[in-house]
């Protein structure tokens, strides 16, 4: 669903939000779905899905050299967290009322935390992309999808289709090759992303780094945007020792195929030539770990002033793993109370969100049984300060069966959104509800009635407001006697 920036919070028709207490499309329809779906205890989403053309400037008066660099810096506008935006559609402080760092897209980890924060275990794809400005045969194109492939695979999103796929004979065809089939025996990049940084600007360099499942062959994909200079990198690994080493190369200068080097013993500094994609197949040895873990989820969003609970938890592997000491961005604080974790058993990490919206980045260490070390990490999206229900008709008594009538008033305080038009869901744990979701009236009130049990005790009622709001919860508490 949804196309660009714009409509993922304002819908097809220009602010089908307003009809929702401003709650932005994408958070309002996921949580509508889930709460359908708790409702009848059925899962109806497998993947969350949007398309996702990086937004851009207007480029019909800009030359093929602008277009050019664009190409190969857009994708920032996946994953940098200090990439403001260059489109007027996302450089803008109206588009969203509820989002943080209206300006900065970071739209993978923008979209997934939204997933994460309503429908648990929802993965994310992007069936539509491109960014073809300077054209699709042009090989700032085929440089700008290769960048696409390495943070789509990082960022951990689950599949994406681009539009249209690439003809072979362009350019970006190998550069989809490069992940795929770099040496025409479809030998492919490896499976396992490992951390990669760099000290490149972002605009003109790009480097990713995965393992295979046997830990001997690391594949790194070197992007060299810089159409003028030559690029002397130096490596330095951690864990991985490498032995040999091959580079599969596509440049300007030879665009209609991919040119493989010799083996060769491996050497910390190599020399990328101008406008190159350079796949590095690195054979090598390194010490597996007993379990691999995750943060479950890495990456989440949660109302200023809140708190959301991390359940790391073994992937795979028979280890058992204990979690070191967090480290993060002032501005969250993150606290382990279960530090170790093993299969079927996971660990418990308390993230408590600051006062200013933003990003923050995290890091948590770990060590397992096999004396093998780990880190991940993630970002916390911390949102506004939550709304708040009151509520009308706590602790009443009721004969068995009896009706009695309960609401909830929604307060939107610094939230973002309106009272009129948000969505309740109410739960009870006996007795039974007259409606289980309702929309708020134009004062922001929900009511339900509940029907006690036919036993004598206490009934509880729990009502939530919507996730995008900070999700307020109210409990009441009845008595049937």
């Amino acid at each position: 669903m949804s196309c660009c920036w714009w409509f993922y919070w304002n819908g097809a028709n220009g602010s089908d939000k307003g009809s929702h207490a401003g709650v932005d499309l994408l958070p309002w329809w996921l949580n509508e779905v889930y709460w359908e779906d708790k409702v009848a205890g059925t899962r109806s989403v497998d993947v969350f899905d949007v398309h996702a053309y990086p937004d851009s400037p207007d480029t019909s008066t800009w030359t093929q050299a602008q277009k050019q660099a664009l190409a190969a810096r857009i994708y920032r506008d996946y994953w940098d967290p200090t990439y403001v935006s260059e489109s007027g559609s996302i450089n803008q402080n109206w588009a969203t009322f509820i989002q943080p760092n209206k300006t900065i897209p970071f739209r993978i980890p923008r979209i997934r935390a939204t997933a994460n924060m309503i429908y648990p275990g929802t993965p994310v794809s992007f069936t539509e992309w491109s960014a073809a400005f300077a054209g699709e045969s042009d090989f700032s194109t085929a440089l700008g999808d290769a960048d696409a492939y390495g943070i789509m695979g990082r960022e951990r999103m689950y599949l994406a289709s681009r539009w249209t796929a690439p003809t072979p004979g362009n350019p970006n065809y190998l550069a989809l090759k490069l992940f795929t089939n770099y040496d025409g025996h479809h030998h492919a990049f490896a499976t396992t992303s490992v951390s990669d940084t760099n000290n490149g600007d972002p605009n003109l360099f790009s480097s990713y780094a995965a393992l295979d499942p046997t830990g001997k062959r690391m594949t790194v994909l070197i992007l060299n945007k810089d159409p003028s200079n030559a690029v002397q990198a130096h490596f330095t690994t951690n864990g991985f020792t490498p032995s040999q080493v091959t580079s599969y190369t596509l440049s300007v200068t030879n665009p209609t195929q991919i040119v493989a080097s010799n083996t060769t013993a491996w050497s910390s500094t190599v020399t990328v030539a101008p406008y190159t994609a350079t796949l590095l197949v690195v054979t090598g040895t390194i010490q597996l770990p007993g379990a691999e873990w995750d943060l479950n989820p890495d990456t989440i969003m949660v109302s200023a002033g809140g708190t959301v609970i991390l359940q790391p938890k073994a992937t795979s592997g028979t280890a058992t793993v204990t979690l070191g000491t967090p480290t993060s961005d002032s501005g969250i604080t993150l606290v382990v109370s279960q530090p170790t974790l093993s299969k079927g058993h996971n660990g418990r990490i308390t993230v408590t969100a600051g006062t200013t919206p933003g990003f923050y980045h995290y890091s948590v260490p770990s060590t397992d049984t096999s004396g093998v070390a780990q880190q991940q990490g993630g970002y916390i999206l911390v949102g506004n300060p939550p709304a708040t229900l009151t509520k009308t008709g706590d602790k009443q008594k009721g004969t068995k069966g009896s009706q009695l009538a309960l609401s909830v008033t929604l307060v939107p305080g610094q939230s973002g959104g309106s009272a009129s038009g948000g969505t309740v869901l109410f739960t009870t744990n006996d007795g039974s509800l007259s409606n289980r979701i309702v929309t708020t009236d134009s004062n922001g009130k929900a009511s339900v009635v509940l029907t006690l049990p036919l036993t004598a005790g206490t009934v509880r009622v729990t009502a939530e407001g919507q996730y995008a709001l900070g999700h307020p919860v109210a409990t009441f508490t009845e008595t049937a006697q």
